[in-house]
């Protein structure tokens, strides 16, 4: 076999097509991979994604929570109430704190009348792991706000709702079951008063 000047070696075209063959096949599954990965990642963030976020005027889903005591709370349960939700994680409980206060005072300054029909929610989105300590958390911290706070233990609720991930959620669900108020993340004082003005015309 003639060698070429340039390619010295006889076998230098084979393995120079060999090489680029093999380089093409490891960019193809390269690519393969990268592809699979993110089809992968953008079906994992679809189906863990909440349903879409209820609005005011919308009739409030059904949920059912459970409490670190194993009391049940369900939506049915708030017919002819006024409920008024804080729907969190144990890292974003105290975002809303001045919001809690607050509302704590607009419930002691209203007649006895008016507080049968206020119905304070609390909700943490718990999880299936470990729930005894869930469970105790949810009791220590009952204890210590002086309400039932309740568990979505399956973010069943959350999805439902389509309320944000964790974030510190509020709620405020009039006597026929509609949602008149809805809102995440922080909310400043200069809110309160408009909150408060709602609860008051959802009580009249």
């Amino acid at each position: 076999m003639i060698s070429c000047p340039y390619h010295p070696h006889p076998c230098y075209n084979y393995s120079m097509q060999t090489y680029s063959n093999r380089k093409h096949c490891i960019h193809f599954r390269r690519n393969r991979t990268i592809k699979t990965f993110i089809i992968t990642a953008c079906l994992v963030f679809l189906f863990t994604l909440p349903a879409m976020c209820i609005s005011t005027g919308e009739k409030a889903p059904y949920f059912k929570i459970t409490s670190g005591s194993s009391e049940v709370l369900t939506a049915d349960m708030l017919k002819d109430k006024i409920a008024v939700i804080f729907y969190e994680t144990k890292d974003t409980k105290e975002k809303n704190r001045a919001l809690k206060e607050d509302l704590n005072a607009f419930y002691k300054e209203r007649s006895a009348k008016i507080q049968k029909e206020i119905m304070k929610v609390a909700v943490i989105r718990c999880s299936a792991f470990m729930p005894n300590i869930w469970r105790q958390s949810l009791r220590e911290n009952s204890k210590k706000e002086g309400m039932i706070i309740y568990g979505d233990w399956d973010g069943a609720m959350q999805n439902e709702y389509g309320l944000a991930v964790g974030e510190s959620n509020f709620i405020i669900i009039d006597k026929n079951g509609i949602v008149i108020y809805t809102r995440a993340g922080f909310i400043p004082k200069e809110d309160f008063p408009a909150i408060r003005n709602i609860l008051n015309g959802a009580g009249e």
